[in-house]
């Protein structure tokens, strides 16, 4: 009974340095791509300030394919800065806690 009052009575006294070991967080990896999409160019048959057109029915399409395609890789491209977003931000909490946490093991 002596002996587990004396390991109870140290290891409490132990136990903040033993927990005291301090995880550095990891920077998050950037964007596969900085580059933000470009917006396709309208074609020469447009008129936009009439709003008017003289163009034949497949450059129409094609381009209304390519302003499809084009909001799909603004979308992806929002979606990938987002999760950047969202890891830097972790990255700083996680940063806290640790720099808190070594103020701690100091003591």
């Amino acid at each position: 009974m002596k002996i587990f009052l004396i390991l109870l009575i140290c290891g409490v006294f132990i136990s903040n340095k033993l927990y005291a070991f301090c995880s550095e967080p990891m920077t998050p990896s950037p964007p596969s791509s900085w580059n933000k999409p470009s917006k396709p160019t309208v074609p020469f048959c447009v008129n936009e300030f009439s709003n008017t057109h003289t163009c034949d029915d497949w450059t129409i399409r094609s381009y209304n394919n390519d302003i499809e395609n084009y909001r799909r890789e603004i979308q992806n491209y929002q979606s990938e800065l987002q999760d950047y977003v969202n890891d830097a931000n972790r990255f700083a909490s996680q940063a806290y806690d640790y720099a808190n946490c070594e103020i701690r093991s100091l003591d």
